[in-house]
């Protein structure tokens, strides 16, 4: 009855032109029809407004985000498990930067530690110096996997790997000069790596320029009151405050050396007191959850105000089944190598849906690498996931190439159209349940972004562009776009496959894809 008599009141105060078409009753609900072609025309015009920019704003104005991703340990070259973190990290970079925040990318690779005490360990006993100058990648990931398939027979190795790391620690000439090399090989790698995949960093800054900052983190603890020994270790005790943690933080260990949390609560102090950063995300697995929550809650003891800005995107872990990838040695699969399969794979797939494809080597290498990419922050970011070539390289279903091949398509029939979209087109001429459709999408999507940015969450906008491009594909097999007797209804809908071609694009990007406009 209340219902019936809301409905009653409303309708009347309805004119033609409004989006809303129409009010009714339907039990106890209230249903409101949107007046499709007003709709319609109200999110083309926003998209024609705002061209590649729609969706973005002013949230960010004024505001600095720090994200800590990739990070690889530098005594090994970039794998497949550093992907996750690599396109996450990479993907929330871009959706901040869209919105107006400043960014900066950190990678604070590991530079020290045991890993290059078996390094060095392993050069001394087993290099050919003149072979690993030649190919130092393959040689040193060589040693690196004999060290740590021989220690398992002969545990007196990691004795070896001590003496190593303590000569380094002490300056000792050799293995310093060793140490750098290692380093600059590895550094020089991963960026080859991450050229591949544009992404790029506005700092890299590894564990070992904290050295001589580690001992500024204990007297702040010591000074505070908060820290003191347990069984020759020095630790923050992170109980009570109403947020319990039984895991202490600890600042160095029983033998007087450097631990993980004060390494990252030096790294946090200085990236704080350099960029005054509004928010800092770290983009790491799912395993360091109970890590950072020490190291946000040890710097909430300390009283620093800032650190509610702090927090951590973790991810779930990856799984593999499907194309088989050839692994180099000691089962470490490496991420070029994932790369040039899927480009292979996808060069495979052009060649017999597209042959004649113009340019089909560039094609298959963005493809396949944006494959790659969506596969990994198309799922929510905190579960598991397959890793499945296969599956990933479909042209079908909710895939990267899915959604490219649907971008590709609505940049052919704009290039059939061979005219700039009017903008004085009478948009009023759309309001099939098709085009409606695709304008719900087109009307999501900034929605979707701000979700995004919010909750470090990609998949957001990976599941916006899946509904789109499903939306899109029902409008172009239902209803003709070239309407060759109707040059009115062409213009309206080229309209509405302009701005299809656009957010797909801005999608795509945001997510560190290629948008090709061929396929």
């Amino acid at each position: 009855e209340i219902a019936r008599e809301v409905a009653g009141k409303v309708a009347p105060l309805l004119t033609d032109g409004e989006r809303i078409a129409g009010v009714s009753a339907a039990g106890p609900y209230v249903n409101f029809s949107l007046n499709r072609s007003c709709f319609i025309e109200h999110v083309l015009s926003e998209i024609a407004a705002r061209g590649e920019k729609y969706g973005s704003g002013d949230q960010g104005a004024g505001k600095t985000l720090v994200i800590d991703f990739a990070s690889p340990n530098l005594a090994r070259p970039v794998h497949i498990a550093h992907l996750r973190s690599i396109a996450i990290g990479q993907a929330i970079y871009r959706i901040h930067d869209f919105v107006g925040w400043k960014c900066v990318g950190i990678n604070h690779w590991g530079d020290y530690g045991t890993n290059f005490g078996q390094l060095l360990a392993a050069y001394l006993m087993w290099a050919d110096p003149e072979k690993v100058k030649a190919n130092p990648v393959a040689e040193l990931l060589a040693l690196y996997i004999r060290f740590n398939e021989e220690k398992e027979q002969n545990p007196d190795l990691q004795d070896e790997a001590r003496k190593c790391l303590s000569r380094l620690a002490n300056g000792d000439a050799e293995m310093v000069s060793l140490w750098r090399f290692f380093i600059d090989e590895g550094r020089r790698e991963a960026e080859r790596i991450y050229d591949i995949l544009d992404v790029h960093f506005d700092e890299f800054l590894g564990e070992s320029f904290f050295a001589d900052k580690l001992e500024d983190v204990v007297e702040l603890y010591q000074k505070a009151g908060l820290a003191e020994e347990s069984d020759g270790a020095l630790i923050v005790r992170l109980d009570g405050d109403g947020e319990d943690i039984p895991a202490p933080c600890m600042l160095r260990t029983s033998n007087g050396t450097s631990t993980y949390h004060s390494r990252d609560i030096a790294a946090l102090l200085h990236r704080h007191e350099k960029y005054a950063f509004d928010r800092v995300v770290y983009v790491t697995d799912m395993r360091q959850i109970l890590h950072f929550r020490q190291i946000f809650k040890a710097l909430k003891l300390l009283g620093v105000d800032w650190i509610g800005g702090a927090s951590h995107a973790p991810f779930g872990m990856m799984s593999f089944q499907g194309e088989a990838i050839a692994t180099r040695s000691g089962n470490i699969v490496l991420l070029e190598d994932v790369l040039e399969k899927a480009i292979e794979l996808t060069a495979d797939i052009i060649d017999e849906k597209n042959p004649d494809l113009k340019g089909k080597a560039e094609v298959a290498r963005q493809v396949g690498i944006s494959a790659v990419i969506f596969a990994d922050v198309s799922s929510r970011r905190a579960r598991d996931i397959v890793f499945d070539l296969n599956e990933m390289l479909r042209f079908d279903g909710e895939t990267g190439p899915y959604i490219q091949y649907t971008h590709a398509r609505f940049c052919s029939i704009l290039r059939k159209h061979d005219q700039p979209a009017d903008p004085m087109a009478d948009l009023s001429m759309l309001g099939q349940l098709a085009e409606m459709r695709v304008a719900r999408q087109l009307e999501e999507f900034p929605r979707q972004l701000e979700s995004a940015c919010d909750e470090s969450e990609p998949s957001y906008i990976a599941s916006s562009l899946i509904d789109l491009a499903t939306a899109a594909n029902k409008f172009y097999n239902e209803l003709p776009v070239l309407v060759g007797d109707d040059e009115n209804l062409t213009a309206a809908r080229i309209r509405l496959v302009d701005g299809i071609r656009t957010v797909m694009r801005t999608g795509l990007l945001l997510l560190g894809m290629n948008a090709p406009e061929e396929m």
